[in-house]
């Protein structure tokens, strides 16, 4: 009878551990441990396999390996029992460096996940995420009438008179859903000293579904006593000085209901900036 190789139960614990009790191959991460019947016992169905063989008679079997290269950590990887018979089955198709690839990248990742800040996570999986853009239309002025300041007798080519002009910014906010996941219940609040003279409502139940996006519309208006070429010079501004500082609060809903979210859309010296809160 060929004598085996075989690892001691602590470096089957050790490579067990290092993943996780998960298979290591990428293609099942099989959890491997669990509860048993038993109160006092657990379920186990991984395995400590050896990348050579711990045998002659073994797959991979390396003439050069000592007793102690077999034996070591170093040639052990983790898997469920099926993936453990897998690669002895097929050994051209489960070559040395392919497992040594799988057991590196296991580790890696259960490494990942070991690490990983959760609440440092931008977007959170499994929920929408909305952003928001303000996009100008066009800008008009309306005549409101003659200001006193007016000269009564107006020389053509020489005076421009002073009139009381109304002036609006019309825009359309679009609000994009850039996920996977359909947002619920979108509502558009103004916050803020600052505000829309015009914001369109959205219906209060309502439904954006993924990677897909809505348009509400909003004007500023301002009143000023000016000539027509002062009201132009002003209108021309795509975004005007008085503007700064309005604040959207776009809040919206998972499809659970469950999560409640929060995108803040803000005007900044002249820039219409969007970022989600958490």
């Amino acid at each position: 009878m060929t004598s085996r190789d075989d690892f001691t139960k602590r470096t089957i614990d050790i490579l067990g551990k290092r993943v996780a009790f998960h298979c290591s191959n990428p293609e099942c991460r099989k959890i491997t441990i669990g509860p048993n019947e038993k109160g006092d016992k657990a379920t186990i169905i991984g395995i400590a396999a050896h990348i050579t063989a711990a045998s002659p008679e073994g797959t991979r079997y390396n003439l050069d390996f000592n007793e102690e290269q077999r034996k070591c950590i170093d040639n052990g990887i983790w898997l469920c029992s099926n993936c453990a018979t897998l690669i002895d089955k097929d050994f051209k198709k489960f070559p040395v460096e392919l497992l040594k690839e799988w057991k590196s990248d296991a580790e890696a990742f259960i490494y990942r996940q070991l690490i990983e800040d959760k609440a440092s996570q931008k977007i959170k999986p499994g929920l929408p995420f909305l952003e928001a853009d303000i996009i100008w239309t066009h800008g008009d002025r309306s005549n409101r009438g003659y200001s006193p300041k007016t000269k009564s007798a107006i020389i053509l080519g020489q005076d421009l008179p002073i009139i009381f002009w109304e002036l609006n910014w019309n825009y359309t906010i679009t609000i994009y859903n850039n996920s996977k996941f359909d947002a619920f219940n979108i509502k558009v609040e103004q916050v803020g000293d600052v505000h829309f003279e015009e914001l369109s409502e959205l219906n209060k139940i309502n439904l954006l579904p993924a990677l897909q996006n809505i348009d509400i519309s909003a004007k500023f208006r301002e009143r000023i006593e000016a000539t027509h070429q002062e009201a132009d010079k002003l209108i021309d501004k795509l975004i005007p000085k008085q503007a700064d500082g309005l604040c959207l609060k776009i809040s919206y809903q998972d499809e659970s209901r469950e999560h409640s979210l929060t995108t803040f859309a803000t005007i900044v010296n002249g820039q219409f900036i969007s970022k989600r809160n958490g």
